[in-house]
């Protein structure tokens, strides 16, 4: 026996009731206040809980609706406020992450294919849609997707949401413009579990509340048509990105319009209208809704804004180093998660809220800088490469790639490049990159932190070609790899990881295929594996809890840039400093060394970037995780004055010690006597706990093993020195401390200590 549906807005409340017991969210805290987008931003990439690759659109200020880009739907609408923006980089809190609409659902839309190839009243036979992106050029945004049919051919959708005034009413009016067709297709705008009638030949009827008026199609071809169906739809949750989401049991007798798009060579265009009220619409003349201007215009242009003065000096500068502070604009929220260099010298900045701006004569003096905001809207950005004349931004629901079609400064096209992994929604859901490797084709990283087996790529490297066609995994094991960068003529891959569980302290992971970095990740790794240790290959360099916390962005030195070319600049966003990192191949795999090198920034510092004048741009931002730092956001770029810092510039292991070499002769007499260095050995336990204490040989926790140094040999015309060991061991970090080593001119070392770790012994 049939289900007697409920009435609209009945439903609507229903719905809500039961995703409120579904999901079991704790009630939101007064502390934790949502933001809202303004009439400036087209567009909002953000999770939501019918999906997490949702894009909302505001079509009017009291009227909004949200896309599926996996389904290629639309999958709610309602009025009132816009998209409740939620999470650490809007509300300043980890949770809740999920973005929620306003209560006033207007309606909604089941989670498949808004397409058929085939008459619904004989089946449902749904059409895979394949995303392409959004256009913003016009003023309006158009969403991009092909129909992948096996009859109709390939057919391109453009499909553009506006809103119309007539007298009171507001309208929701939906463009729909479809591509050559080798076969019809039926177009589903509207379905609701309630009744439904054919008022006349171009409208249709809900539960006498939601009127559907259609435009563009032939005579006849506009159906109401109901079918029992028993589905279930997830719901994504913040306990569910962690623990697998919930689901709706959806039975019922479910009613839906539907409009016959016959076969034809040349595009056509369908418009429908909805509005939601107590009124019928039956006697509006048509054309006052359809031809009403829309209310919303284009952004226009990008504009610059100048330049606020924020802090005057930067305390980063040394005697060696000179840093120089950007004033950043007051309307811009500077939070910098990725930068690089255009080719005329202006720095884009991709930020944590979604935004992308362009710092213009970044090479110049920072009071005369000014900035424009290319892009807005999207989901939480964490790096980006200029190429070819547009942006390939990796984010946490898709790489991108957005470019600027008219020529204003603005972005007007936001292409999908690949987006074949799991997004949860998560807070921690992050996708860092994309760089690219030594073939051209992209590589990003994966937070494995709070994924779960079943979200694919959870704590992965992957590659994605040039062209956006294939995804390939690399390496996994990854907890929080918040920085990526290449080295070397070959452009190997590198990502820094922070300390947490299974991660003893932050590491720099050479990226390889097979690597395993010791964090459990999701498919398609072993799901027997999942949670548990595995066999963990080392990194190239541990960084030291008591130096770094949470590392971030690295860079390779230029030349230009003082004693220390090729080497690595790798950032910390707690302790907002940078520390430098000397890398070799022993065995084959990396190994290496880091020193402290520049600290006192005006941020967190997160994002790392070397100019065309090769001179270091430092990006910072801090917001719920802190920092040592006072600023929330900075830009500061940091010179070599010339004078070169008396510091050891590279270190080499040997069979039975090392060779360090230094950036200016030593004094033969401290530098050459055993006496004037100290070294420690030291290992992580690897577990599935926060972090580890420093075990000594012995295992001994917050202990090292003092190793005995047996001869200290200066040589090369006095820059180099080879110290000779005994009881040392592989497998533990070797910390060399200097304190009464000395220059030629009776200096101490800039800095006196560094951190090697022995993985392996070369053969000779």
């Amino acid at each position: 026996m049939p289900i007697r549906p409920a009435p609209l807005y009945l439903s609507a409340l229903l719905i809500a009731a039961t995703l409120s017991a579904a999901t079991k969210q704790k009630p939101q805290t007064p502390s934790v206040k949502p933001r809202f987008d303004g009439p400036d931003v087209p567009f909002r990439m953000a999770p939501m809980p019918p999906a997490s690759r949702s894009v909302s659109v505001s079509v009017l200020p009291d009227l909004h609706l949200a896309f599926d880009t996996e389904n290629c739907r639309f999958h709610t609408a309602w009025s009132g406020k816009g998209l409740h923006l939620l999470g650490p980089q809007y509300s300043f809190a980890k949770r809740p992450f999920i973005s929620t609409n306003a209560p006033g659902v207007l309606w909604t839309m089941p989670p498949w294919p808004s397409w058929s190839e085939a008459d619904p009243s004989e089946k449902l036979d749904p059409v895979n849609p394949k995303y392409h992106g959004i256009s913003t050029r016009g003023g309006n945004t158009t969403f991009l997707y092909d129909l992948l049919s096996t009859r109709a051919g390939n057919v391109r959708i453009r499909e553009t949401p506006r809103g119309a005034i007539v007298g009171d009413q507001h309208w929701l009016i939906r463009k729909i413009e479809v591509g050559p067709s080798d076969a019809e297709l039926w177009f589903a705008p509207h379905s609701e579990f309630s009744d439904a009638k054919i008022v006349d030949a171009g409208h249709a009827l809900f539960a006498n509340r939601l009127n559907v008026r259609i435009r563009g199609t032939e005579s006849g071809s506009f159906f109401i048509r109901s079918s029992e169906v028993d589905y279930q739809e997830e719901v994504f949750t913040e306990t569910g990105a962690e623990k697998g989401n919930p689901t709706l049991q959806r039975k019922g007798l479910l009613f839906t319009a539907w409009i016959r798009v016959p076969a034809r060579s040349k595009p056509v265009t369908i418009e429908v209208a909805s509005f939601t009220g107590i009124e019928n619409s039956a006697a509006i003349d048509p054309a006052k809704i359809f031809d009403q201007p829309s209310p919303r215009g284009s952004t226009g242009p990008a504009t610059r804004r100048p330049a606020v003065a924020q802090f005057a000096f930067s305390q980063a500068s040394t005697p060696h180093y000179r840093s120089e502070p950007f004033p950043l604009p007051k309307d811009l929220e500077m939070l910098v998660t990725g930068m690089d260099f255009l080719p005329n010298g202006d720095l884009a900045v991709c930020t944590w809220p979604g935004d992308i701006c362009v710092v213009h004569q970044a090479t110049g003096r920072p009071a005369e800088a000014s900035y424009s905001r290319f892009a807005t809207g999207l989901c939480e950005p964490m790096g980006l490469v200029a190429k070819d004349g547009a942006f390939y931004v990796g984010m946490k629901n898709e790489l991108a790639k957005i470019a600027d079609t008219d020529g204003d400064g603005a972005a007007d096209l936001f292409e999908r490049i690949n987006a074949n992994w799991s997004y949860t929604g998560h807070y921690n859901a992050f996708s860092y990159g994309p760089v690219l490797d030594r073939h051209g084709d992209f590589v990003l990283a994966n937070a494995g932190h709070s994924g779960r087996w079943d979200a694919r790529y959870s704590g992965w490297a992957f590659g994605i070609s040039a062209n956006g066609a294939n995804l390939t995994p690399i390496g996994c094991g990854l907890r929080e790899p918040n920085g990526i960068g290449v080295f070397g003529p070959d452009r190997d891959i590198f990502v820094t990881d922070n300390q947490g569980a299974w991660i003893g302290e932050c590491r720099l992971n050479h990226i390889a295929p097979g690597k395993f970095h010791g964090h459990p990740s999701g498919w398609p790794a072993k799901k027997d594996h999942y949670g548990k240790a595995g066999k963990m290959d080392p990194p190239a360099v541990w960084f030291p809890y008591s130096l770094a916390r949470s590392t971030t962005g690295i860079a390779e030195i230029p030349a230009g840039f003082g004693p220390f070319t090729g080497q690595l600049v790798v950032g910390d966003f707690q302790n907002a400093l940078v520390t430098r990192v000397m890398l070799e191949k022993v065995d084959g795999e990396y190994q290496g060394a880091v020193w402290p090198f520049l600290k006192r920034f005006a941020s967190g510092v997160n994002r790392l970037v070397f100019g065309p004048d090769n001179r270091l741009y430092v990006g910072g931002c801090q917001r719920t995780w802190a920092s040592i730092a006072p600023k929330e956001a900075a830009i500061e770029r940091v010179s070599f004055t010339g004078k070169t810092p008396f510091e050891v510039k590279s270190v080499h292991a040997r069979r039975d010690g090392f060779e360090l070499e230094f950036t200016s002769p030593v004094d033969p007499a401290t530098a050459g006597d055993p006496a004037s260095y100290d070294m420690l050995q030291y290992t992580l336990r690897y577990h599935s706990k926060y972090g580890s204490p420093q075990l000594d040989h012995d295992g001994k926790e917050n202990s090292a093993t003092a190793i005995t140094i047996t001869g200290a040999r200066v040589h090369g015309e006095n820059l180099k020195v080879r110290l000779t060991v005994a009881g040392w061991k592989t497998g533990y970090v070797t910390m060399v401390r200097g304190l009464d080593v000395r220059s030629a001119d009776g200096g101490k070392l800039v800095n006196d200590t560094f951190w090697y770790t022995l993985n392996r012994l070369p053969k000779e």
